[in-house]
């Protein structure tokens, strides 16, 4: 539960999108709605800067999951390992050069058609 300690409140999955751990990083995520849930896909990873900005590297995705904004969920009210409800969830999708800043919570796609 304590994490290896390398960023605050983030908690990082691995081999992500190949093994289905989407729930299982949703459920980290709203058990402690405070951190950033982050899924790492195969052959990618995160370039950390100044500890608080992040760009994502690879050939792969990186999924970032934010809590803080839910509105409702039934986790204390399931069983475990029973399917989990939650309300405004929100979640990032980066690829290769895209960042993110861990200060203001806002990603930047590198070559958006959307600024």
């Amino acid at each position: 539960t304590s994490g290896l300690g390398l960023i605050d409140d983030v908690v990082i999955d691995t081999h992500f999108v190949q093994r289905g751990r989407i729930g299982r990083l949703f459920q980290a995520v709203v058990g402690n709605p405070k951190v950033l849930g982050i899924g790492l896909g195969e052959d990618t990873g995160l370039l950390i800067t100044n500890g608080r900005q992040m760009e994502a590297l690879g050939s792969g995705l990186v999924i970032l999951v934010d809590g803080r904004e839910i509105k409702d969920t039934n986790l204390t009210q399931v069983e475990l390992g029973q399917p989990i409800s939650i309300n405004h969830l929100v979640t990032h999708v980066m690829s290769k050069n895209d960042t993110f800043d861990l200060d203001t919570f806002k990603m930047k796609i590198k070559s958006s058609q959307y600024v």
